[in-house]
């Protein structure tokens, strides 16, 4: 941000222009996180303010506001469109700063609207092209590979998540509440690095994986996480007994295993050794559950236990699916990582 500061100063003195304080705030703004949301802001910017400048210009020479009640109503015309503008988009709240600018002007400059309108413009132009260029040269960040770390966060906070369902590891409802919201954040965040990313691969900027296939395939997961936890803890410990207690907890600890595989390729550390299937594990449990239910064990239980039982095999069935879609996209997103990661 700072060497785009002084860039866009220094290229405003060179061309002999007096725009400094809206240049240097429009490198500011374009010089975001990341690539991607910084062409987003240079975008909205860009529009916000030829907006701004074209709709107060047009205002101030319909109406040649030169007193305090005709220069009110001028603002007023002007700004209520604009206001839509900004309510519509946040990013768009330029629009109605610059049409203040050209209307109010500047104290000390005697120059017309329309002289404010071209030099607002053309100041917003330089900064966010010297920001835009130097995003991309001076220390690059890109969305793509933001999003990457957040899917392997995410895979982390869920691995843990599914190990606190097991009942000896005591944890309290509220804290499994906790650890849901948590990875509903990081996912929040992952959406937004994913939206970004797509803005850079759209102008081919490296060659990045999309992150918006993870992203669904995550969501997946976190629902089938959800839904067991409900299923399990719900019951508690007494509906999983017999030949269902063991295969629900292999399947908890090797679904956790799975997560945490994925997590390790995605940041470029596959987890050595074979990986267990989950299918088979998922298969015991259910054969546990149908060898219940001929054996008339099942008939003891309530209805909201039985709900239970069938849930948790609902759960796993889905999990074992989502799981192994996961495991691909992720491997396919490693698979490149060492000729697009430092690009």
């Amino acid at each position: 941000m700072t060497i785009a500061c002084l860039l866009t100063l220094a290229a405003v003195h060179a061309l002999g222009l007096t725009v400094e304080l809206s240049a240097v705030i429009s490198a500011i703004v374009a010089t975001q996180a990341n690539i991607g949301s910084s062409l987003r802001k240079a975008f909205e910017q860009g529009v916000g303010s030829l907006a701004g400048a074209i709709v107060a210009t047009a205002v101030a020479l319909a109406l040649r506001p030169d007193d305090p009640i005709s220069t009110a109503l001028a603002l007023a015309i002007a700004l209520v469109p604009l206001a839509v503008m900004a309510a519509i988009s946040v990013g768009f709240q330029i629009a109605p700063i610059s049409a203040t600018v050209v209307l109010l002007g500047a104290p000390g400059l005697e120059v017309g609207p329309e002289i404010l309108a071209v030099e607002r413009v053309i100041g917003v132009a330089i900064g966010l092209t010297v920001g835009l260029a130097v995003g991309m040269v001076v220390l690059p960040a890109k969305a793509s590979r933001s999003a990457v770390e957040t899917a392997a966060r995410v895979a982390h906070l869920m691995s843990a998540q599914l190990r606190a369902i097991l009942p000896e590891v005591g944890t309290g409802e509220d804290e499994l509440t906790t650890r849901a919201g948590k990875v509903r954040g990081e996912l929040t965040a992952l959406a937004t690095f994913a939206a970004e990313a797509a803005r850079e691969r759209r102008l081919a900027i490296g060659r990045t994986p999309d992150p918006e296939r993870i992203l669904r395939a995550l969501r997946r997961v976190r629902h089938d996480v959800n839904m067991l936890r409900r299923a399990a803890r719900g019951g508690g410990d007494d509906t999983l007994v017999g030949t269902l207690e063991q295969p629900f907890r292999r399947a908890i600890v090797r679904g956790a295993e799975a997560l945490d595989s994925v997590e390790g390729q995605l940041l470029g550390r596959p987890i050595p050794g074979p990986s267990a299937p989950l299918e088979p594990i998922v298969r015991d449990y259910r054969d546990g559950l149908d060898t219940m239910r001929k054996t008339g064990e099942t008939e003891n239980l309530t209805t909201p236990e039985l709900a239970r039982l069938f849930g948790i095999k609902f759960a796993l069935r889905q999990l074992e699916r989502d799981l192994s879609a996961l495991a691909e996209v992720a491997a396919e997103i490693a698979a490149p990582k060492i000729r697009w990661w430092r690009r």
